[in-house]
């Protein structure tokens, strides 16, 4: 491998001309060789941003001897089958989420990762945000005996049904909601053994929902997710049997509300307000992760985790990681689908509300 890591970005379109290259040029080690998208105008485009290199309309048009990594930022189906071909060829790759368009595609995926010990990274960004590290690493302890996480994730789009997917409200579940149930399966340690789904749709495709997680170890997740709101939110907040709660309102700092159950209020972390996104977002130090895992990886043999001595602190998601947040979409839209949106089944006898007052 060349001392500069050789990257292919496959999807030229916004994900990857906003967030994923502004980073990867913040980051030394590396250059990228090639540009690809079916819209041969969008990759002549960022080919001239990224420095005048080769663009193609498709990865089979490559030379894959010149490219040593690929990022990916496509819809779910063809981010499938082109993170198979390259893989299949020798090529490591940083795929965005969900990696795929349905459970058994990511399923067959993994199965190819792990016969051809290449290196795959999914686009889980959220693990990265520096206020969401520091919140993962001031928790540990509570978290490491039965608590309670609530997750809060509300995004405006998608506001229409895309990619394949038939109602506003799969599509908001499998392709942002996916989010939130990847970040439930981070920072609690248990599998997952129960799910319960409920929703409240409004008009024009706009919904409110809250999925709880039972997990094995006794844990609840509870995650708010909906499309009704006017800007992006992110916040995380983790409550153990210590009375201890900690709280990441949003991606911006971090805070111990509770201690032993008494009022405290301690702020401990806030992010820098000027970092252009960096730690805020996630996309800086996820791809810096991914670019460090390919350039350390010995050919033909797997990172994340698996005992070659370099697993960055924070083990990066995996295609098992996308495939089992598809999992929790499957069961969270069966859930859903079994009982109109409201979750449970219904009482026999509804007990009523408190009497108006006056």
């Amino acid at each position: 491998m060349a001392d500069a890591l050789r990257l292919a970005l496959v999807g030229c379109g916004r994900q990857m001309r906003q967030n994923l290259l502004p980073f990867l040029q913040r980051i030394p080690g590396h250059r990228v060789v090639a540009c690809v998208d079916p819209d041969r105008s969008l990759a002549a485009e960022l080919a001239s941003l990224a420095g005048g290199v080769v663009h193609a309309e498709s990865v089979e048009a490559l030379d894959l001897e010149t490219v040593d990594a690929a990022v990916l930022a496509v819809p779910p189906e063809p981010s499938y089958v082109l993170t198979r071909y390259l893989v299949e060829h020798g090529v490591d790759c940083f795929v965005e989420k969900p990696a795929g368009p349905s459970t058994a595609a990511l399923q067959d995926l993994d199965k190819v990762v792990h016969n051809t010990g290449r290196h795959v990274q999914v686009g889980f960004n959220f693990r990265y945000a520096e206020t969401l590290q520091r919140l993962h690493e001031l928790s540990r302890d509570v978290r490491a005996t039965p608590c309670s996480v609530t997750i809060d994730f509300y995004s405006r789009h998608p506001s229409a049904p895309q990619w394949g997917v038939d109602t506003t409200l799969e599509a908001w579940i499998r392709h942002n909601g996916v989010h939130a149930l990847d970040l439930a399966r981070w920072f609690v340690p248990s599998p997952v053994v129960q799910v319960d789904a409920h929703a409240i749709t409004g008009d024009a495709d706009r919904f409110q929902g809250t999925v709880f997680l039972r997990h094995d170890d006794g844990s609840l997740s509870t995650l708010r997710m909906g499309n009704h709101v006017r800007r992006f939110l992110v916040g995380v907040t983790v409550q153990g049997m210590d009375g201890s709660r900690y709280s990441a309102p949003s991606l911006e700092r971090v805070t111990l509300d509770l201690s032993e159950g008494l009022p405290f209020g301690q702020e401990l972390h806030s992010t820098r307000n000027l970092d252009h996104g960096w730690t805020r977002s996630g996309f800086g130090p996820e791809l810096e992760a991914f670019l460090d895992a390919c350039r350390r990886k010995p050919a033909g043999h797997p990172v994340n985790g698996n005992g070659d001595g370099h697993s960055p602190t924070w083990e990066a998601p995996t295609v098992a990681d996308a495939l089992a947040a598809s999992k929790l979409c499957d069961q969270t839209m069966d859930e859903l689908h079994a009982t109109g949106g409201s979750g449970f089944g219904s009482l026999t006898d509804p007990v009523p509300a408190s009497a108006e007052v006056g």
